[in-house]
């Protein structure tokens, strides 16, 4: 064999020989890059939605953190909206619903939960006030009619179990409570009248505005449920 020949030949070997090894050495030095992607933790991300799904139910469903603060918050925000130099010309945050047939005004800060009427228990022997008791966010209260507080006649069965809604009181550390109310029209600044409600009007009613409207002393009416 031609010694030229012979040379290259033995130079291709040594190049192929030595070709293995540095594709090893090129691999060892490049990480596997799907080794170096991080797992995704789908268990992680399923209790993830399971928790904000629940929250979110919570909130529909009137329970939670949230449930409790909004209507402060959202007396607060009506309270900044104009700040009059006559304090006493002010308006008071309130929630205006309706009973039977009376129009009233309930000071928003006194209120926490407002929820369609839940599942209603009677209680045989209550006071002709008292509806029954009713579980609201996992607390059980008794259910107060309001027009039959304010001296209004006694409720038929059939009136007491229409829709309507559980307006639930701050009561602090006394027993919870709750108003029935047919409906809930709106929330707004409302300035009472200057002048006393007349005495048939009983102990609970403030005043009366010009529209109609029953302002409640939430003071008194607290003392009534909650006694």
């Amino acid at each position: 064999m031609d010694e030229t020949l012979a040379a290259k030949l033995a130079t291709g070997l040594a190049t192929r020989a030595g070709a293995a090894p540095l594709r090893a050495a090129l691999d060892s030095a490049s990480p596997d890059r799907s080794a170096s992607r991080p797992a995704i933790d789908w268990e992680g991300v399923r209790g993830t939605l399971a928790r904000r799904t629940a929250d979110l139910e919570a909130t529909f469903a009137g329970r939670g953190p949230w449930a409790d603060a909004v209507l402060a918050r959202r007396a607060e925000e009506l309270a900044d909206m104009r700040q009059p130099a006559d304090e006493a010309e002010a308006g008071i945050p309130m929630l205006v619903a309706r009973g039977a047939g009376t129009l009233y005004g309930l000071e928003l800060r006194h209120l926490g939960h407002i929820v369609p009427m839940p599942r209603l228990a009677r209680v045989p022997g209550a006071a002709p006030a008292v509806l029954g008791v009713i579980a609201v966010a996992g607390r059980a209260m008794r259910l107060f009619d309001i027009d039959r507080l304010c001296g209004g006649p006694p409720v038929a069965d059939a009136e007491s179990d229409r829709p309507g809604y559980a307006i639930v009181l701050r009561t602090a550390a006394r027993r919870p409570a709750a108003l029935r109310l047919r409906a809930v029209e709106r929330v707004a600044d409302i300035a009472p009248p200057r002048a006393a409600a007349p005495a048939e009007a009983g102990p609970l009613v403030g005043a009366i505005t010009a529209d109609r409207m029953a302002i409640l002393d939430m003071a008194a009416l607290l003392d009534a449920v909650t006694g």
